[in-house]
């Protein structure tokens, strides 16, 4: 397991962000709207003390562990059996502090058809969700996937702060630099061979009759590759034996090079979504408030991707835009 990427922010950091995103939630601020108004941002101190160590990834890494960031937040009630049935109210001052951290890094957005629309997502388990690749999945392990590969417009920064895990359930990570891959199955996986679907999670029955657009695995991306995976999700456009080769060996080598990051109550996992894939062990849920809690927050930042990317149609999926309420075209 590699030496695992942490920092840690200071108590009085941690303390003046609780202050700071209570005084927000008291005039009536939610983590889904906050953005929408201009003076809702960190104290300018604040946030360049947080910038010390809230960072996007540094190259190769593929994520990066806050710990205790949002430590000082409690209350927050039991873990509701479903995200809808999150109490957004109580879970305000979080929220705004997760969506505000999130800011720093880029755009923060949420998906019509995901969640409601909603910037913050709540990733519990839900009874009739135990053995799907989605969030709210148990019983089955959750398999490698790069979050919302369907999409061009999809996150590279993929935000998860710990609410709840009284059974140290980790997140699991691999990396394409990691991987290990021979020079002959990375030239075929830049080939556009792939169609990725929009996973159960969003609310869309008519995905699978779009015409199909053929996706790259892996793209050149500065001294490094870029990943696009999700092969629960994912349909191979061609028959080609070597390609399939080179897809399966992919599969074998994230695996290979897995490793487990814990998390406990109030830590944040920054994932570079362009480098790392995510997934997680299976579990047990209890459905009594006491099961593990996730917040999710997606983040776009100005890096670069293959312009072939530009011809995908998304499946039609809009992005909300965090800073005024309403779907945004494409960047």
């Amino acid at each position: 397991m590699p030496v695992l990427e942490t920092s840690d922010v200071d108590i009085e950091s941690r303390r003046a962000l609780v202050s700071a995103a209570e005084e927000l939630a008291a005039g009536g601020g939610l983590g889904d709207t906050v953005l929408a108004d201009p003076s809702a941002r960190l104290p300018r101190q604040l946030a360049e003390r947080l910038s010390r160590t809230i960072r996007p990834p540094r190259p190769g890494a593929g994520y990066q562990v806050v710990r205790g960031l949002f430590a000082e937040f409690t209350d927050l009630g039991p873990t509701p059996l479903h995200w809808r049935e999150t109490d957004r109210q109580r879970c305000a001052p979080l929220d705004i502090a997760l969506v505000l951290v999130a800011a720093q890094l880029g755009r923060v957005f949420g998906w019509t058809d995901q969640q409601d629309g909603r910037i913050v997502h709540n990733i519990v388990p839900s009874p009739g969700c135990e053995e799907l690749q989605i969030g709210s999945s148990s019983t089955t392990p959750l398999a490698w996937h790069t979050e919302d590969a369907f999409h061009p417009d999809r996150a590279d920064l993929l935000l998860l702060a710990c609410v709840r895990n009284p059974d140290g359930i980790g997140s699991r990570l691999s990396t394409v630099a990691s991987a290990g891959l021979s020079e002959r199955a990375v030239d075929l996986l830049l080939k556009p061979h792939v169609v990725i679907l929009p996973d159960d999670s969003y609310e869309d029955d008519g995905a699978a009759q779009q015409e199909p657009i053929g996706m790259s695995t892996l793209w050149p991306r500065n001294d490094s590759l870029g990943l696009r995976y999700d092969p629960s999700y994912a349909r191979l456009l061609t028959d080609d034996a070597a390609f399939r080769c080179a897809y399966e060996e992919l599969g074998q080598a994230l695996e290979e090079g897995s490793f487990v990051v814990p998390l406990s109550p109030g830590d944040l996992v920054i994932i570079d979504n362009d480098a790392a894939v995510h997934g997680r062990t299976a579990f047990e849920p209890r459905y009594d408030g006491t099961d593990r809690w996730l917040k999710r927050i997606l983040v776009r930042s100005p890096q670069p991707r293959p312009g072939r990317e530009r011809l995908e149609h998304g499946y039609e999926q809009q992005q909300v835009d965090a800073y005024h309420g309403s779907p945004v075209l494409p960047v």
